[in-house]
């Protein structure tokens, strides 16, 4: 995709000489804009890298279902985060094609900051804030009414038998042993054992970020925080998001965590095994949505080992591996 094709794309809207920054190619390609009228927006072109990571979310109806949400919470008080720009026809998306493709584009404000990094998280009161901030994301998801997400990713059991067939991929292209699918294979199952215990409520299921990690949490100059990147919103248990969020923090600091998120109303007695699985989870799924992405393999080689001696052997054995850096 040329230059010139992104700069018909951003003709659509209301921009004074628009300048184009080139910032990644991952599951969309992302550019950083700036106009001669001091405006600063994020461009995303929601065209994956490979052909494997296109989902729901790449969709027109999906992605139009991730711009209201923005809009939404964009207008509410609780967290700050990044606000859709309608185009000339007022619309969220404007459609580009791109050599007989189809591509979907959204424009969004700019959030000032950088991603929250390690150190950051050293800090108990950053530490604090992020399981608060968490907090407020899930109260204002239990207030969006959420209509059409059918349309958008949803992450329960049937995702994580979905995750396991990826896995079964990286098998095939030799990439993982027989012996670590299998331990993948009897931990995801575990796990899916105590989700269908616990079932589907109000209080365990809904709406949820769905990818939490530092890349996708922006730190202003103030110090505060923004949750960013929601390509994977939608339906989902809670905890997969607190899990996320757990993994983030250094081991010693995430009982902070999980107070400031949890408040007054306090942590449920089978939250933390539940948190645990998350955990595996979320790194599970990592694997699984990168099964295509050949410049990770090497990666995935050499750490899907280390997962399942230190991670998943330990839990399918009943230790807890919350504390496990």
């Amino acid at each position: 995709m040329k230059n010139e094709d992104i700069y018909d794309v951003l003709s659509s809207y209301d921009l004074l000489q628009p300048v184009l920054t080139f910032l990644r190619h991952n599951e969309n390609r992302t550019y950083r804009v700036d106009d001669a009228s001091g405006g600063t927006y994020l461009l995303r072109i929601h065209q994956p890298v490979k052909d494997g990571m296109v989902g729901l979310q790449h969709t027109y109806d999906g992605l139009l279902g991730e711009l209201k949400m923005l809009e939404h919470l964009a207008a509410w008080s609780g967290v700050s985060a990044q606000k859709p720009v309608c185009n000339h026809d007022g619309e969220l998306i404007t459609v580009f094609v791109d050599n007989g493709v189809q591509l979907n584009c959204s424009l969004l404000t700019w959030l000032e900051g950088r991603d929250l990094n390690k150190e950051d998280l050293s800090d108990h009161e950053v530490v604090r804030k992020l399981g608060h901030q968490l907090g407020e994301l899930h109260s204002f998801f239990r207030k969006y009414p959420g209509n059409d997400m059918e349309k958008r990713p949803s992450q329960g059991v049937s995702h994580n038998n979905q995750m396991v067939k990826s896995i079964h991929k990286g098998l095939e292209r030799g990439l993982f042993t027989s012996e670590d699918v299998s331990i993948i294979e009897q931990t995801i199952e575990l796990i899916n054992s105590r989700l269908e215990e616990k079932g589907k409520t109000d209080d365990t299921w809904g709406l949820i970020h769905g990818d939490l990690g530092m890349g996708n949490v922006i730190m202003s100059p103030e110090g505060e925080m923004s949750f960013i990147d929601f390509g994977f919103f939608g339906t989902g248990y809670y905890l997969l998001d607190v899990a996320m969020g757990t993994q983030m923090i250094p081991a010693n600091h995430r009982d902070i965590f999980l107070e400031s998120y949890y408040g007054d109303s306090g942590m449920n007695t089978d939250d933390r095994m539940l948190i645990e699985g998350f955990m595996l989870v979320a790194i599970i799924g990592y694997y699984a949505f990168q099964i295509d992405n050949e410049s990770v393999h090497a990666w995935m080689r050499e750490r899907m080992p280390r997962l399942c001696t230190n991670y998943c052997i330990p839990f399918l054995a009943g230790e807890s591996i919350f504390y496990i850096a």
